[in-house]
């Protein structure tokens, strides 16, 4: 609570508030709900992920620039531990940086319609670049390296919205649900299979991330020989 990069992290999760507000406010036009959500909704798919991803890092990375990781090994404590206990408070940030954007956004529009296709797709987008990031931080240990793959897989994720097969990319598949309570035109051609495998790649990602990064962790470091 007491670093900078937090409330970096939570203004960097609140610009598609403050660019989507930004318009009706100083342009006085007036947008609807589902213009208003549609615009936020695309912002928060590639701007969150990015949040996540340095998020996750500095978690990880305070431990080795302040040299307190070695510390923790040489007392006995579980690596497996160490990991689980970095990964969910970096989960429980997030999904409180998510209800925050959620709570901007039901002010804005001064209805609180959304909340259920909100929740879904910050769900994915935490769970899955929690496990990532984890991976690509422990790899590097380096916070500057991470926040640069970080933007990138943030503009990355967005690449495959449109595609009909997107749905094996988590990222894009929740998108496309969360738009689909909006206009079901939105979601894909065929609605049953891809949400099968919408499902499935979800849970098969998140498993492999989640066991990658625990592995990666453990592996014992040139600072413990």
């Amino acid at each position: 609570k007491r670093e900078w990069f937090m409330a970096f992290l939570l203004l960097l999760s609140l610009l598609p508030i403050l660019t989507g507000g930004a318009g009706p406010v100083f342009n006085n036009s007036t947008k609807s709900l589902a213009d208003l959500f549609f615009f936020m909704n695309n912002q928060f798919s590639m701007f969150f992920p990015m949040v996540i991803f340095i998020l996750i890092g500095s978690l990880f990375y305070q431990e080795y620039k302040n040299k307190t990781y070695i510390n923790w090994i040489t007392y006995g404590f579980s690596k497996k531990k160490l990991f689980l206990s970095k990964v969910a408070v970096s989960t429980v940030i997030s999904i409180g940086f998510a209800v925050i954007l959620f709570v901007a956004f039901g002010l804005l529009v001064a209805i609180l319609n959304g909340t259920g296709r909100f929740g879904i797709e910050a769900c994915v987008i935490v769970l899955i670049t929690t496990c990532l990031g984890a991976i690509v931080i422990n790899l590097s240990r380096n916070i500057i390296v991470t926040s640069v793959v970080g933007v990138i897989y943030g503009f990355a994720s967005c690449l495959f919205i449109g595609s009909e097969n997107g749905f094996f990319i988590p990222g894009s598949f929740a998108y496309r649900v969360s738009m689909s309570f909006l206009d079901k035109a939105t979601y894909y051609d065929a609605p049953v299979p891809a949400t099968i495998g919408g499902c499935i790649s979800f849970v098969l990602c998140f498993a492999v991330m989640f066991l990658v990064g625990l592995l990666v962790f453990s592996h014992k470091k040139k600072i413990e020989n």
